[in-house]
């Protein structure tokens, strides 16, 4: 009955999640994208969002072991660092295209194989920093809304 009142539905729930979240982060690091991430994203925004998810996580989980959905206004930050998520992941692509288009077309010179070469690098970068960042945005804005959505649930399911 004691192991009832430390763990109720929700935060059952969110530390499922949270398990999974360290199981994929693990596959990540051993596949080596979170190196992958680094280089390609030169802006580090795509870090500034995993840290706003981490923060989000865990503020998700106090939100669920206190059951303090519907009197507290922590939820309204959780959802806003979603959309925070996503903000910053756009701000990251419109940098990145800057880099890409600022950077590379600036001493092009079309008779030189070489200078061809280094210009299609910049852009390059400039263009993984764009689509890491939107993609880190998304994926972590996804992932705090579903938790909350199953934080919502499981406070309507109480009698």
């Amino acid at each position: 009955m004691e192991l009832k009142k430390i763990f109720n539905n929700s935060l059952l729930k969110w530390w499922i999640q949270v398990v999974c979240y360290v199981f994929a982060g693990v596959v990540v690091y051993e596949l080596g994208w979170w190196h992958a991430l680094y280089n390609a994203d030169i802006t580090k925004l795509s870090f500034v969002i995993l840290g706003l998810f981490v923060l989000s996580t865990l503020l998700t989980g106090y939100i669920s072991k206190n059951n303090q959905l519907r009197n507290s206004k922590l939820s309204d930050y959780v959802w806003f660092s979603s959309e925070t998520m996503v903000t910053i992941g756009m701000i990251g692509t419109v940098a990145g295209f800057l880099m890409m288009l600022g950077t590379a077309f600036t001493s092009l010179d079309v008779s030189d194989t070489k200078n061809i070469q280094t210009a299609i690098a910049t852009m390059a970068v400039g263009m993984s920093t764009a689509l890491s960042t939107t993609l880190i945005g998304l994926i972590c804005s996804v992932l705090i809304k579903f938790q909350m959505l199953l934080v919502e649930k499981s406070e309507d399911e109480k009698p």
